[in-house]
């Protein structure tokens, strides 16, 4: 076989991809929400813009089994963190418009992967019991982070965000 057929075929399927569209994530529904399910996890993102404009995405992530509450952002913004040490611990504050604020135990910067993202934890226990329950009554947040802050971001709704995250945990339980 020459090499110009073997080239056409290894060249053809990244022309395919040319046309596709890809989707970075869930899609927002009219409350301007995504819900998710998967391996024991219930995932509600809400949608805001960086500092640059771009839109990310916040997603709050309660784990079924203990209740552990964290917190993923992705968008572009990433990018200016692929040096950060994946090891180092920057942990988040999540400020409500209802004036309460939750700090994370840990957080970080999870880069060079196929779903880079920065993150902050709670973990099983009260601190996420706490952070679940301000969810409750609010309509927006914002996400500071390493010197950075993050959103506002928000939904149409107060509490709509505890409401799914409660729906999707009372299906799946």
């Amino acid at each position: 076989m020459s090499i110009a057929p073997t080239l056409a075929l290894a060249i053809s399927p990244l022309a395919l991809l040319q046309s596709v569209t890809l989707v970075d994530g869930p899609e927002a529904d009219a409350a301007g929400l995504a819900a998710d399910y998967g391996s024991g996890v219930c995932r509600i993102s809400v949608f805001g813009k960086d500092a640059d404009g771009e839109q990310i995405r916040a997603e709050f992530s309660r784990r079924l089994r203990d209740g552990n509450l964290s917190v993923s952002l992705y968008g572009p913004f990433i990018r200016h963190f692929r040096d950060a040490d994946p090891n180092a611990n920057f942990p988040v504050t999540v400020a409500f418009d209802t004036g309460s604020s939750a700090p994370s135990r840990s957080g970080g910067y999870d880069v060079g992967g196929f779903r880079e993202s920065a993150w902050g934890g709670w973990g099983p226990g009260a601190a996420s019991d706490a952070t679940y329950a301000a969810l409750k009554g609010a309509s927006s947040f914002t996400v500071q982070m390493d010197g950075n802050s993050y959103g506002p971001f928000t939904w149409t709704g107060t509490g709509a965000v505890w409401r799914a995250l409660d729906a999707c945990e009372t299906e799946n339980s």
